[in-house]
């Protein structure tokens, strides 16, 4: 809906209301790309932001994401669609990046170490039974996190909590390439 009626036109005629239209467009023209300007600015900053804070939720629930990011698997797994909305899940992650959502973006990554650690697991032991909604940790990760310990990263508290999260995903299987402690070969069962 227009700002000019049938009457208007009638009364001023089309040139004279062409000519009001591109002078106020002329006047308000600077104000509305500097405000466009300001829009761009603030939507940079925001993603600058969003990319920030999903990187810190990574680096805490899946320490060592920035090397599953750069992985060939991690890639082709990206490539392929998702089962159960038939979307290639790379266009998700893009979505879910885009949205600012980091706990999704974590799913991603722990959907893929998941999916890799029951891939690892048909390859050398058959079928297993259910999987656990449980996060599932690798050696990479864990590694990550002595690292991270040893340079005063992790206090005490924190670090016996990791220990025992550790201690308890290793009972239950959830340590993707973990070593038998009777001869410090991957475990294959």
């Amino acid at each position: 809906m227009g700002y000019l009626t049938n009457d208007d036109v009638q009364n001023f005629g089309h040139e004279l209301l062409d000519v009001a239209q591109r002078s106020a467009l002329h006047v308000v023209a600077p104000e509305l790309q500097e405000l466009e300007r300001q829009n761009a600015e603030m939507r940079m900053r925001l993603m600058r932001a969003d990319k920030r804070a999903i990187d810190q939720a990574l680096d805490s629930a899946v320490p060592n994401w920035r090397q599953v990011n750069e992985h060939p698997l991690w890639l082709q797994w990206l490539r392929e669609p998702d089962p159960y909305s038939r979307v290639k899940r790379q266009r998700l992650l893009d979505e879910a990046v885009e949205r600012g959502d980091a706990n999704r973006v974590i799913a991603f990554f722990n959907g893929f170490l998941a999916a890799a650690a029951w891939q690892q697991g048909q390859a050398q032991a058959g079928p297993r039974q259910a999987t656990t909604r449980q996060p599932i940790y690798t050696r990479p990760q864990i590694t990550e996190m002595a690292r991270r310990r040893q340079k005063g990263l992790i206090d005490d508290a924190a670090w016996r909590r990791w220990e025992y999260e550790l201690c308890r995903a290793s009972k239950e299987g959830r340590v993707v390439g973990a070593l038998s402690l009777d001869d410090g070969l991957p475990v294959t069962r």
